[in-house]
């Protein structure tokens, strides 16, 4: 039992540390969750993407979650980040991609009938194709709603 005394003392800067800290963002996208499918947004853009995220590849983003129904989880485990999505809150959660490609992105909580169909897909591109897809698709209206 002491053993566990100390371990959980020596453990709680790091869990506060790791949990707590969020570094700078140079990249933010709102994100809200409804049965069943993700809604995307990005900043200065009136458009909502639908089950898909586009980001640059070493960059930090800092995703702002919502829900409109029920519990939901945005889950990537490349990124190594796991986050609820609860109805009437803003949650922030953050990763940073280190290798662009194609990542799914399930929704890891169980939210009804359609939960097995909710999933996303999050594409990270080098700074010169995201400029180019951001060029494309948030200046012409081209995203699906």
């Amino acid at each position: 039992a002491l053993i566990l005394v100390i371990l959980t003392f020596l453990s709680v800067p790091a869990w506060s540390k790791i949990k707590m800290s969020q570094p700078p963002s140079d990249f933010v996208v709102n994100v809200t969750a409804k049965q069943f499918n993700w809604q995307v947004q990005y900043p200065n853009a009136d458009k909502i993407f639908l089950d898909e995220m586009h980001v640059p590849v070493n960059k930090v983003v800092l995703v702002d979650l919502k829900s409109q129904d029920v519990i939901h989880s945005f889950f990537v485990p490349q990124f190594r980040i796991k986050q609820d999505a609860v109805p009437g809150r803003t949650i922030r959660a953050w990763f940073e991609a280190t290798k662009p490609g194609k990542y799914e992105w399930p929704c890891a909580e169980l939210c009804g009938f359609g939960h097995s169909g909710m999933k996303g897909w999050v594409y990270v591109h080098t700074a010169e194709e995201y400029q180019k897809w951001a060029a494309e698709n948030l200046a012409e209206g081209k995203a699906k709603q």
